[in-house]
């Protein structure tokens, strides 16, 4: 049995704890589970009730009764349509999950780290701050992958080295690197490049507070990502190819990491003129 938190009303503790379960259970990454489960957790104390005399309208009324930002409004409905979901495959309950508004996300601008953040990080005195970079920047690794890179993912082939890259949802994908980098990763050994106490690595969370301890103010691993996304797609113009290194499942995400510069923009016009 799952020890819940405090003040989740009587009938709610045994289905998400059994929820839990079931996300860890499909390979949900332990950051997505205690995400989705919160949710729920704070709807079950809004609403007072059991969670089978709850309805949809139940769901829209408690989010209309909140100023959150876009992302968050999704995040949290589609944590409880999640829970109904699960839940109506075993029992009748009165949340119809499709009838859950669904919440668009929202699109940040680009915020690739400059040349400057990128040497900053690569000059830092502790070897597991200029690994992450360069990782990050030259991969386009999200801070959960690097975290969980082995030396074991090496792959040599004919071509060069490759890097068997383990990304979110347990999907795996197999991304190219640099001779010298595959070496870098090579003579640490073939366990975890970052052990810790996270499944035997280090946590995402850790290895972003390292990261970002080395990096200037308000530069974080991510922007690193974004960093290689938008080089890499400058130099060939190829976005599906920039998606399949990414990791990501539509093209639509990969172009929200693009910065396109001014002089690219220019340039494009001028080809037409």
């Amino acid at each position: 049995m799952v020890t819940q938190k405090a003040g989740v009303p009587s009938g709610w503790s045994t289905p998400i704890g059994d929820y839990r379960l079931h996300l860890l259970g499909i390979g949900r990454s332990v950051a997505t589970v205690r995400l989705r489960v919160d949710w729920v957790r704070r709807f079950a104390r809004a609403v007072e009730v059991g969670p089978w005399e709850v309805g949809t309208a139940d769901v829209i009324e408690w989010s209309a009764g909140h100023l959150w930002a876009r992302d968050t409004r999704r995040s949290a409905l589609q944590s409880i349509a999640g829970f109904y979901s699960w839940a109506s495959e075993s029992r009748e309950v009165g949340v119809d999950p499709a009838r859950i508004p669904s919440v668009r996300a929202s699109a940040p601008a680009p915020r690739p780290a400059d040349d400057g953040a990128v040497m900053r990080g690569r000059s830092s005195s502790d070897w597991r701050v200029r690994l992450a970079v360069r990782l990050a920047s030259e991969l386009g690794l999200r801070r959960g992958e690097v975290a969980r890179v082995r030396g074991s993912d090496l792959v040599r082939d004919l071509r060069g080295w490759s890097l068997i890259v383990h990304g979110k949802g347990g999907k795996a994908r197999i991304v190219p690197l640099a001779a010298d980098l595959a070496l870098e990763v090579e003579r640490r050994g073939p366990g975890w490049l970052f052990p810790g106490a996270d499944a035997g690595h280090v946590s995402p969370e850790w290895i972003g507070r390292l990261v970002g301890r080395a990096l200037p103010s308000g530069v974080t691993m991510h922007a690193l990502r974004h960093r290689f996304a938008t080089r890499a797609y400058e130099r060939t113009g190829d976005l599906v190819a920039v998606q399949r290194i990414l990791g990501h499942e539509s093209p639509q995400t990969t172009l929200r990491y693009l910065a396109i510069a001014d002089e690219t923009l220019r340039a494009v016009v001028e080809a037409v003129a």
